[in-house]
């Protein structure tokens, strides 16, 4: 059995968010005038950059309902996998990105696993929660049961990270979300 995670990391310095990913969970910002801004991207086997690292460590990609490493795994980096890191066919690198927070002023973020995005698009999931801002409590929630509802088949996990009106470096988590 093949057992791992992604990584999804967010951290705050000054007015700089720096956002580090490993595998396809995905954060998504709500900038001062409501855009969806992606703060990662998925790393999946049928991307051109992934797909070519992969031959040249010696694997393959192949379709299977979807784009799957060696015929098993739905991203192409990841913690644990340890079967496909020998041959490094998947790896835990990160991409690392950062954002000048002065510049793009968040109202949120949203921090979600693939289950959420198998979903809904970044801008989908953007509008739910504006919706929801004043009881972001139930934001989060409302995604996640709204992404099960959907059909999703896999864990859903949403945490959305509320910024003040004027922004600071006092933002704070306002909900998990749980898991499904």
């Amino acid at each position: 059995m093949i057992l791992g995670s992604t990584a999804l990391i967010v951290l705050v310095e000054g007015t700089t968010l720096f956002v580090a990913n490993v595998g396809d969970s995905r954060g998504v910002m709500c900038d001062k005038k409501g855009n969806a801004i992606p703060l990662s991207f998925d790393h999946k086997p049928q991307q051109m950059r992934e797909k070519k690292r992969i031959a040249e460590a010696g694997g393959f990609i192949s379709f299977n309902g979807v784009w799957r490493v060696a015929g098993v795994l739905a991203t192409s980096r990841a913690l644990g996998d340890y079967p496909l890191k020998e041959k490094q066919f998947v790896i835990a690198n990160p991409d690392v990105l950062t954002f000048d927070l002065s510049h793009h002023e968040p109202q949120f973020i949203i921090l979600a696993s693939d289950g959420l995005w198998d979903t809904f698009t970044n801008e989908e999931a953007i509008e739910c929660i504006k919706k929801h801002i004043d009881d972001s409590f139930h934001g989060a929630q409302y995604l996640t049961m709204q992404s099960y509802n959907r059909g999703s088949l896999d864990n859903i996990t949403v945490l959305v990270i509320k910024f003040p009106p004027i922004w600071s470096k006092e933002s704070q988590v306002v909900d998990h979300g749980g898991s499904k």
